[in-house]
C-alpha cells in the first residue's frame, strides 16, 4: 500500500518537531498510527514524553532516550530530518498523514467486512462491527467539530427561531409539566414493577405521538406485535384485549375495531417489532424507517452483540448504546426497566430501584417510576386529593388503582411526583384534580 504512505511527510513533520520547540503543542494532535515507519513511532513516543515533562525536544536528546532504549539508529538520521523539516507547513503535512491513515483503516476495515461475509457471520453483527469499527476511525481522525461557541450560538439561535425542533409531548400532563416533552438526543427511561403499567404508559405515549403526526417504532421484547396493537385497541376503543383473543365480539365492537384499523393503516405513522432484540438490528431498522422515536420494551429483553461477564455489564453496555442511538440518530429513546424485587413496597427514588444496573440511571436524561402506594403512602395520597378510602379500595377491585408518577431525575428541570388515576381495563393513566 505505498501510495497510501507519505515517509517524506513523516519524516518533514518530525524534523519541524525537534528543530522548533514552539511546534510542540502539535504533538497532541499526533499519535502512532498516523506513522508507518517504527522508528519513526518511537521517536513520536520518545517526544511526547519530553513534552510532557517540559523538557528540550532536540537531535541530542531524542537521539540519547534512543539509546536508552536500545533502538540505535546513525545521529545523521536525526539531522537529516530536520533538515528537511518545512516548518511552515507542518500543519497541511500533519493533515496529509491523517489523509493517509484514514485510508489506510478503512482499506483495513473494508478487508475484515469481506473476510466477514465470507465467514457466514450474522448479517446484523457484520454491519454492526464494521460500522462501529468506522465510527472509531473517523471520531480518531475527525476535527470536524461544531463546539465553537460561536457554532454553538448560531446552532441555538435557529433552535429559538424555528417551530420545528418543539420536541414531542408526552400528551401525559405531569410529564409535559415537568419534563417538558420528548426531545432529541435524550434518554427517557419508564421503570416500574411488573404489572403496574409500564407498558401501558409507553403505549399511551405512542398513540400522543402519532396523534401529533410523529412516526414511532414500538421494539417490544415481551408480547407479539398482535399483542401490542390489541393493546392499542383497547385504549382506543374500550374493548377488552381478553375478547379479543377469545374472538367474542359484538356487531358494534366489530365496527370500532375496523375503524381502528383503518385510522392507523391511513397514518402509517406505528411500526410494531417482535422480533429486533440487538442494537445493529435496531440501528437498521432506524435508518430505514426514519422515525421521530423509538420505545424499548424493555432493556433488560434486549441482547447483547457479545457475551459479557456479567449481567449487569450487559444492560449497563444495552443501556449506553441505546443513549448513543439518541445522538448518532438525534431522535428521542424511551426504554422500559424493571425494578428490583427488593424495593417491595417502598416508592422508588434514585438509581438503587434499577434491576441488573444502575447505568441505566446514570445514562437517562429523564427517569420516570410508576407506582402504586401502599401503606402510609397509600394513607398520604388519599388525604392529597382529598377522596374516600373506602371508594379508592372498591375502584381498586375493579381494576382502577390510585398510582403515582415519579419524575425521579430530570437534567432539564425539577423532580418529584404526583398521584394518578391507572385504568387497567382501558390501559389508561388519567389526571386527577386535586
Amino acid at each position: 500500500m505505498k501510495k497510501f504512505d507519505a515517509i517524506n511527510i513523516e519524516q518533514s513533520v518530525i524534523g519541524s518537531l525537534i528543530s522548533d520547540n514552539t511546534l510542540n503543542f502539535k504533538l497532541e494532535e499526533l499519535y502512532e498510527d498516523l506513522f508507518t515507519i517504527n522508528i519513526h513511532k518511537y521517536i513520536l513516543d520518545i517526544m511526547k514524553v519530553l513534552y510532557k515533562n517540559n523538557m528540550a525536544i532536540d537531535i541530542q536528546s531524542v537521539y540519547t532516550k534512543l539509546k536508552d532504549r536500545d533502538i540505535n539508529i546513525e545521529i545523521s538520521y536525526l539531522t537529516d530530518m530536520v533538515a528537511i523539516g518545512e516548518n511552515y507547513s507542518i500543519d497541511s503535512h500533519i493533515r496529509i498523514l491523517k489523509d493517509k491513515y484514514l485510508r489506510r483503516e478503512i482499506i483495513k476495515n473494508c478487508t475484515n467486512l469481506f473476510q466477514d461475509l465470507g465467514d457466514d457471520e450474522d448479517m446484523d453483527l457484520v454491519v454492526y462491527n464494521f460500522e462501529k469499527r468506522m465510527r472509531e476511525i473517523l471520531n480518531k481522525n475527525t476535527k470536524n467539530y461544531k463546539d465553537s461557541v460561536k457554532d454553538i450560538c448560531e446552532n441555538l439561535l435557529y433552535y429559538l427561531e424555528n417551530d420545528e425542533d418543539m420536541g414531542i409531548k408526552f400528551g401525559v400532563e405531569y410529564l409535559d409539566n415537568i419534563i417538558g416533552g420528548l426531545f432529541k438526543g435524550e434518554l427517557t427511561t419508564i421503570a416500574a414493577r411488573s404489572g403496574v403499567g409500564k407498558t401501558a404508559l409507553a403505549l399511551q405515549i405512542m398513540l400522543n405521538c402519532v396523534f401529533q403526526k410523529k412516526k414511532v417504532l414500538f421494539i417490544s421484547r415481551e408480547m407479539s406485535n398482535e399483542q401490542v396493537f390489541m393493546r392499542n385497541i383497547t385504549k382506543k376503543t374500550g374493548i377488552s384485549t381478553k375478547k379479543m383473543k377469545n374472538k367474542q365480539l359484538e356487531e358494534d365492537e366489530w365496527k370500532l375495531v375496523i375503524d381502528t384499523f383503518k385510522e392507523y393503516s391511513s397514518q402509517n405513522l406505528m411500526y410494531i417489532n417482535d422480533k429486533i432484540s440487538t442494537i445493529s438490528a435496531l440501528k437498521r431498522r432506524i435508518r430505514e424507517l426514519e422515525p421521530d422515536l423509538v420505545i424499548i420494551d424493555y432493556v433488560q429483553l434486549m441482547n447483547v452483540e457479545s457475551t459479557m461477564q456479567n449481567r449487569e455489564r450487559e444492560v449497563a453496555s444495552l443501556s449506553r448504546e441505546l443513549k448513543n442511538i439518541t445522538l448518532d440518530f438525534n431522535i428521542p429513546v424511551i426504554q422500559l426497566s424493571q425494578l428490583n424485587d427488593e424495593m417491595k413496597d417502598f416508592r422508588p427514588w434514585g438509581e438503587r430501584p434499577m434491576r441488573d444496573s444502575k447505568a441505566i440511571f446514570h445514562d437517562s436524561n429523564n427517569v420516570v417510576y410508576i407506582h402504586e402506594p401502599v401503606n402510609s403512602d397509600f394513607e398520604d395520597a388519599i388525604k392529597a386529593i382529598g377522596t374516600n378510602r373506602d371508594k379508592v379500595i372498591n375502584s381498586r377491585k375493579n381494576g382502577i388503582k390510585l398510582v403515582d408518577l415519579i419524575v425521579a431525575k430530570c437534567r432539564d428541570g425539577e423532580t418529584g411526583y404526583r398521584h394518578y388515576c391507572y385504568n387497567g381495563k382501558r390501559l389508561h393513566f388519567q389526571s386527577i384534580n386535586y
